[in-house]
């Protein structure tokens, strides 16, 4: 398991449908919850990937997006953000502050393969 995925996620059904997708592409899923935690474990880690669920209790996700694009070690690192479709501000602001990808949730739990394999299976 050379691949590694951040995921700041509390939702226990998501988070284990994303596991469980990382499982059968041979990655490894790392669970981080606070913005400290997440931004060190992106600077040592280096991971392939950042999972962030935009609704996530006590994160502001477009100041941690913008951390993470500020710093040489983490700028290049895909996020892919999720959040219910009725929260379309913040969603768009997780766009401007630098992820690479936002969708609702509904796709992000529809087309969970696809669009973790194309980070994660290259």
């Amino acid at each position: 398991m050379n691949k590694k995925v951040i995921i700041a996620a509390n939702n226990m059904i998501f988070t284990s449908k994303i596991m469980s997708t990382l499982d059968g592409m041979e990655a490894e899923g790392i669970k981080a919850i606070r913005s400290d935690d997440i931004f060190s474990k992106a600077h040592s880690l280096k991971p392939d990937l950042i999972i962030i669920d935009l609704n996530l209790n006590g994160i502001e996700a477009p100041s941690l997006i913008n951390k993470l694009r500020s710093y040489g070690a983490t700028q290049d690192i895909p996020i892919v953000c999720y959040s219910p479709m009725v929260l379309k501000e913040q969603m768009k602001a997780a766009k401007t502050a630098g992820a690479t990808e936002v969708f609702p949730n509904s796709r992000m739990s529809s087309r969970m393969t696809k669009i973790l394999s194309k980070y994660v299976d290259n």
